[in-house]
């Protein structure tokens, strides 16, 4: 028992010092602060995210908001400069192109954001865009948020979130100056507790897809 806990807290000691010098360098430390990002991201999740290289399709962006540049947003990077995207019917299309999913088995997913726990059966699917596969997740019945088609401009991204029904992504505070991003979220170093069936000991130091 001994033994394991100075495992951990080598780990933990290792994992600050790399915290520190890589804020300076490479990365920064982030933490969810909403359910826009379920399944792969949860609120209270702690997460690096990388400051080196270019964003592209299929990157979880960390952005400032643009309605509120002192927030900050966490989305899937879905649409980029030249991209026509719409979304219909939890449909994702992208230059007259249908993005397709797979659904896997439901889960189980408490929503503590609110001062009253709401418990939902999250369907989800497997989703694959440009060289990523992820698992997205419908978190209500309803047919969620549609976008009609635009084109992105020259300098933007446009980002959506994994909870595709319940998110708060560009559909809401639109599209994403390319330029303000401040990185992606790539590992995840610590995991709220046990949440339905997104148990933490499979979460914690993970890489985020």
């Amino acid at each position: 028992m001994k033994s394991l806990f100075k495992v951990l807290l080598y780990i933990l000691v290792t994992l600050a010092l790399l915290a520190i010098v890589g804020r300076i360098f490479v990365f920064e430390v982030g933490r969810v602060g909403n359910y826009a990002m379920v399944p792969n991201l949860i609120p209270g999740d702690i997460f690096l995210m990388r400051k080196v290289g270019l964003l592209g399709t299929g990157d979880i962006a960390v952005c400032p908001n643009p309605e509120d540049a002192d927030e900050l947003v966490i989305g899937r990077i879905v649409g980029v400069p030249g991209d026509t995207l719409r979304i219909k019917k939890n449909r994702l299309n992208i230059n007259s192109r249908q993005i397709h999913y797979q659904f896997l088995e439901p889960i189980i997913y408490f929503d503590t954001t609110t001062e009253e726990t709401m418990e939902y059966v999250v369907k989800r699917a497997e989703e694959k865009l440009g060289n990523s596969l992820y698992t997205i997740a419908f978190m209500d019945i309803s047919n969620g948020q549609e976008f009609q088609e635009t084109t992105i401009p020259d300098g933007y991204f446009f980002l959506l979130g994994d909870n595709r029904n319940m998110a708060y992504d560009s559909r809401n505070y639109g599209l994403v100056p390319i330029d303000s991003c401040l990185g992606s979220a790539s590992f995840l170093l610590w995991t709220t507790e046990d949440n339905g069936d997104l148990k933490q000991s499979r979460r914690i130091l993970s890489w985020v897809r």
